[in-house]
């Protein structure tokens, strides 16, 4: 069996559905995938090819570049994950995120809100990704004549959290309010939720906020939870093994550049704004959101309101569009095509995982609603 090294620079989340991807396309290629933590040096490098015999490799970078070059792999075929584009020019090929189409998905969210400001928070450095987002947020809201306010991190502030939420705090208070605001990934939104949240401010009310990643341990443990931009990681994982295995087979084939989508927009309490406030509702819609698909009732949700149940829909009605039920119903729907969308999960284990009580429901209900079957949609997929 062929041996390919993945270099892992980065704990976060995201990378397990990354390796996913790779899994897939390795699995079927008769690849044993060996994963090496760390930012390593060129000997390190070197001494690792040779004590594996490996066949190719795949270099994740963090944050958007690494020392590693592709000369120091010497002869071994190897693609960059999530690195800058400019290393195609030394014969490596890239594969990475649609930066930009990431930062249009999120401006899309935050113009829901039809607010007249907008705001972008960046990074600590200047990383092709930053500016890309950048460039793009601003590009879409002033199309749409809205103001944007950027605010720059300080490459000191890092760090030191107690400086970086001093400054979010100043800057955020001279911001017009309601203002929609996007983090360029999902640590740094956080860390602006929460100094809005300590001033006081109410989101989505007065400042409303989206991330990038969807790192569910940031995600959903932030008060209120936050709404995030959801990359296609698993394409790019797979996307990048399925490049190394060309570069194998034709080591003179050109580098190429490959940017991948992002999937959508995971909308949680961040950005869901009524216009008018119901607390009971806006509970019963997270409630919905965490616990759809695991088999949670409209009885269930009906009971947390303290009042009768046909009192309790009419408020929600009112509020949503929706019956509590086509609210479940809704975010099982879009839990069952993200798992479609895996062709490692068998169309017969999505009803169970999407919390359709049963595989029948969830097909009558896919076929009213598309028109087609599971297996229709999974093969244009």
């Amino acid at each position: 069996m062929k041996t390919v090294i993945v270099f892992r620079t980065t704990g976060l989340k995201c990378w397990q559905h990354k390796l996913e991807g790779m899994h897939w396309f390795a699995d079927a290629h008769g690849w044993r995938l060996q994963v090496i933590d760390g930012n390593l040096s060129a000997t390190q490098t070197a001494n690792l090819l040779d004590f594996w015999e490996a066949v190719g490799c795949i270099m994740e970078a963090d944050g958007g570049s690494t020392k590693l070059r592709p000369r120091h792999f010497r002869h071994t075929p190897v693609v960059f994950l999530d690195h800058s584009p400019d290393i195609t020019k030394e014969g490596a090929s890239v594969v990475r995120h649609d930066s930009a189409q990431i930062a249009r998905v999120a401006a899309k969210e935050l113009l829901r809100l039809d607010f007249h400001d907008y705001a972008l928070v960046g990074w600590f450095s200047h990383t092709y990704w930053t500016l890309d987002k950048l460039e793009a947020f601003k590009s879409v809201l002033e199309l749409h004549g809205k103001r944007v306010h950027v605010f720059e991190p300080e490459a000191g502030d890092r760090g030191g959290t107690t400086a970086l939420q001093r400054r979010l705090r100043s800057w955020l208070r001279r911001l017009p309010k309601p203002c929609g605001v996007f983090g360029v990934n999902d640590y740094i939104a956080e860390r602006a939720l929460s100094a809005a949240v300590a001033l006081g401010y109410a989101v989505p009310e007065d400042l409303a906020f989206v991330g990038a990643d969807n790192d569910e341990l940031i995600c959903e443990t932030t008060r209120p939870s936050m709404t995030s931009v959801l990359p296609d990681f698993k394409t790019t994982g797979y996307m990048a093994a399925e490049l190394l295995a060309r570069k194998i087979d034709d080591p003179d084939s050109p580098a190429v550049l490959r940017v991948v989508p992002p999937l959508g927009i995971v909308r949680r309490q961040s950005t869901r704004l009524f216009k008018r406030s119901d607390a009971c509702v806006q509970a019963a819609m997270e409630l919905i959101r965490r616990k759809a698909a695991d088999g949670i009732k409209a009885r269930d949700v009906l009971a947390t309101f303290p009042c009768s149940r046909r009192q309790a829909e009419i408020r929600f009605r009112s509020l949503t569009g929706r019956s509590v039920l086509e609210e479940i119903q809704e975010v099982r729907f879009t839990r069952a095509m993200d798992l479609l969308k895996s062709p490692n999960v068998a169309i017969g284990a999505i009803a169970g995982r999407s919390g359709w009580p049963s595989e029948l429901v969830l097909e009558r209900y896919v076929k009213k609603r598309t028109g087609k079957t599971l297996s229709e949609i999974r093969r244009t997929q």
